[in-house]
């Protein structure tokens, strides 16, 4: 059974900033446990998560210090909304409790994140979780998710024009970074993890390519494209309607 995490694109705007990759594994583990169920209050068994971030789940104490880890990095995370004349911005979760003795996490979707989870409509990211977990850097963890956004159902493939500030913004990458740092750390690292197979898993992409195109003065990058290519799975995921509950 494959768990997959869908939501509003807008989330895609939020980095997640000093997450760790065992962070960002158990956050995505968390979107995708929550997905179409509201804002009732929620109780999950650790196994739920540790499976999911394949955490050992021998190792309860490091898993509950991971849990916490976590929490306290989405609690900052917040949701912001722009437009003409309005501006709202609003936290993800109301709750979130873990009980280790019995092995437990208790979570509440806050009522504006609900939304961004389940009122999708058609402007919505989806991918597997297994393909997110098994990635190993956290750059390569974020490159992918905002790539999803870009898939075109029908031909697996897609592309994401993005100037470099919002690039840096949206990986959340050092202002120290200089571009040969962008290139060996988050560029050659997401080819090396997305291209290849790993623990008998086929590879995430057929292709992935990056052109950097410069700004019209000057010999500085102002803007990648990134192209890319899914893996042709012969047993893909199906995409399921939400209004229709028909698959898509």
């Amino acid at each position: 059974m494959y768990d997959v995490v869908r939501y509003n694109n807008g989330l895609n705007t939020v980095p997640l900033r000093k997450f760790t990759p065992v962070e960002m594994d158990i956050f995505w583990a968390v979107c995708s446990k929550m997905k179409r169920k509201g804002t009732e209050e929620l109780t999950f068994d650790f196994d739920d998560f540790q499976e999911l971030a394949k955490y050992d789940r021998r190792e309860k104490d490091s898993f509950y210090t991971a849990l916490k880890n976590t929490w306290e990095k989405m609690k900052q995370l917040d949701y912001s909304y722009e437009d003409d004349g309005y501006y709202e911005d609003f936290v993800l979760f109301q709750r979130f409790a873990i009980d280790k003795d019995n092995e437990k996490v208790i979570i509440q979707a806050s009522e504006r994140f609900e939304f961004v989870l389940n009122a999708i409509g058609t402007n919505f990211t989806r991918f597997e979780l297994e393909n997110l977990t098994g990635l190993d850097s956290s750059y390569s963890k974020e490159l992918y998710r905002q790539l999803m956004q870009y898939r075109s159902i029908e031909t697996k493939s897609g592309y994401w024009a993005v100037t470099v500030d919002d690039f840096r913004e949206l990986l959340d990458i050092p202002d120290s970074y200089r571009m040969s740092h962008i290139d060996s750390r988050v560029f050659n690292t997401a080819k090396k993890e997305l291209l290849n197979s790993k623990d008998g898993r086929p590879p995430i992409f057929d292709s992935l390519s990056i052109e950097k195109i410069k700004a019209k003065k000057g010999n500085k990058i102002q803007r990648f494209v990134i192209r890319f290519k899914e893996y042709e799975d012969p047993n893909p995921v199906p995409m399921i309607n939400f209004m229709t509950g028909e698959e898509i």
